[in-house]
């Protein structure tokens, strides 16, 4: 009786998106405050970018079951996608800057954009900015051979999530101004990927690979979570199987007999550590944000008894344990946890 009833408990803060909501909650309180977004030692600009992007992806996501709070959504997001596009915020911003090797700035940068013209039909605020990244994406990604660009500046190495990502973008474009980039480019990358990438016998790609294709950073929980929560994010239509979500699960997934309880590990095999791991998985770190990630991939892909037990973990913290003193933080921490957040709540808004 007792399962039942905490089943019944739980399955009701997912309907009704209580979980959810007090998770945006979090976000529109926090991301508004000013020294979050500061220019300073204690905040390194891409883990700002990559909160700031899977934030407005979780606000944009929150307006369907969220109406009352949609002022507040769309103030907010104005916030983020006016950091993310002005000049003096992000170097690649600057003259003479070479977008084919900065695909995680284009990738996020854009997302945050896209989220706020999407949910405000705002396009003279950063309409200009959007468009120059969704071109430039759209445009780049189709003539490459292989659909992958570099990360950013000083890396000779491709990363799969980070494509992955930009084809989210691409998507949120083609919504936007009826093109259709997402399409071929999402076949031909993905296909490569398949064909091409898959670590040793698993069928899932490494973090990151070389020009050669050879395997440059092995396959840990976050970068490889990512890579097929974007995936599936970008073309849910177009993701023909779940085969990359079970592989994932399969490898990275922690045992536990409990139905309310699942955790996620950052390597693949158990004592056997990913090497250079937070390389792979950058700007976040490995060992904090993996239960969140697998949570959105498990909404992605309707893996409903995986989305229920990482789902009952959250809940069971709210209800049992002190909130988060976000205040007390210094904004570097704040950042990851309110990361954490973010990614929880973009699965939590899939449902």
């Amino acid at each position: 009786m007792l399962l039942l009833i905490l089943t019944i408990s739980i399955k009701i803060q997912d309907v009704n998106h209580l979980q959810a909501g007090h998770d945006i909650e979090v976000l529109l309180q926090e991301l508004r405050q000013p020294d979050l977004w500061s220019d300073s030692d204690l905040a390194d600009s891409e883990e700002q970018l990559f909160l700031a992007s899977t934030a407005s992806q979780a606000l944009y996501r929150a307006i369907p079951y969220a109406p009352e709070r949609k002022g507040a959504i769309d103030s907010t997001l104005y916030v983020l996608a006016e950091w993310a596009t002005r000049k003096g915020n992000l170097r690649q911003w600057g003259r003479g800057i070479d977008w084919d090797r900065e695909i995680f700035f284009l990738a996020h940068a854009g997302a945050i954009a896209g989220h706020y013209q999407l949910a405000t039909n705002d396009e003279a605020s950063f309409g200009e900015a959007f468009r120059a990244i969704g071109n430039h994406l759209g445009k780049r990604m189709q003539r490459g051979r292989y659909k992958h660009l570099f990360s950013r500046r000083g890396e000779d190495f491709f990363r799969p999530a980070d494509n992955a990502a930009a084809l989210y973008t691409l998507s949120l474009y083609d919504q936007l101004y009826g093109t259709q980039f997402l399409a071929p480019t999402f076949e031909d990358w993905s296909g490569y990927v398949e064909d091409e990438l898959y670590y040793a016998e698993a069928r899932i790609p490494c973090s990151a690979f070389n020009a050669t294709n050879r395997c440059h950073l092995e396959p840990s929980a976050s970068a490889t979570g990512l890579y097929i929560a974007y995936r599936a994010a970008a073309a849910p239509d177009l993701v023909e199987n779940d085969i990359p979500w079970r592989e994932w699960l399969h490898y990275f997934k922690r045992s536990s007999l409990s139905p309310f309880s699942m955790s996620v590990r950052s390597n693949m095999r158990k004592g056997q550590e990913t090497r250079f791991c937070n390389l792979g998985a950058a700007p976040i770190d490995c060992n904090r944000h993996e239960s969140a990630i697998g949570l959105w991939a498990a909404a992605e892909y309707d893996a409903e008894f995986t989305y229920f037990r990482l789902f009952s973990t959250v809940v069971f913290r709210r209800w049992f344990y002190p909130a988060p003193d976000y205040a007390s933080q210094r904004p570097a921490q704040r950042i990851s946890r309110l990361t954490t957040v973010a990614l929880r709540a973009i699965g939590e808004g899939k449902r």
